[in-house]
């Protein structure tokens, strides 16, 4: 640990000139924090015949800040699409609150746990497939396929309500 702290020691004007340069303003410390880890992760990844490990660590911490920043634009924008619809249609509902309760509980019957939790966090709360694997524990690529074999049986019982 004392070796970590040296090197979080060494690197810690890095972290401050990337916070500085992309005009981060980190009051609670994430972004401080996101790069921490960033660096100790580089510690584990390193090849030292690739590349210096300053110029690695550099890359790596600027790359995950853009992905951070990404990941904050498409929340925010998340957010504003469901604040226009709620405002255009005149519903003030959470989303947890779903109109057509009965058909969303037949569909709770016909997925499996795994394809639910795909359902309920991507289609009713709009969660990425990366942030639904993080939840359960499991990789976004295992995400994606409870997706497509819900998507399957979601559209299997579409066609029995339409053919009722």
């Amino acid at each position: 640990m004392d070796e970590f702290n040296r090197l979080l020691n060494d690197y810690e004007p890095m972290m401050y000139h990337l916070l500085k340069k992309y005009h981060v303003r980190d009051p609670e410390g994430e972004f401080y924090q996101e790069l921490a880890i960033c660096l100790w992760q580089a510690t584990l990844d390193y090849d030292d015949e690739k590349m210096k490990f300053s110029t690695y660590v550099y890359n790596k911490m600027q790359f995950r800040l853009i992905d951070l920043f990404r990941k904050d634009e498409r929340k925010r924008n998340r957010e504003e699409k469901y604040k226009l619809h709620v405002e255009a249609n005149g519903q003030f509902q959470t989303e947890d609150q779903i109109a057509d309760g009965y058909f969303i509980n037949q569909l709770r019957h016909v997925l499996t746990e795994n394809e639910w939790a795909w359902f309920e966090g991507h289609v009713l709360k709009g969660k990425t497939l990366v942030e639904i694997g993080k939840d359960l524990g499991v990789s976004a690529n295992a995400v994606r396929h409870y997706k497509r074999s819900a998507a399957r049986k979601l559209k299997d019982r579409l066609k029995k309500e339409e053919e009722k």
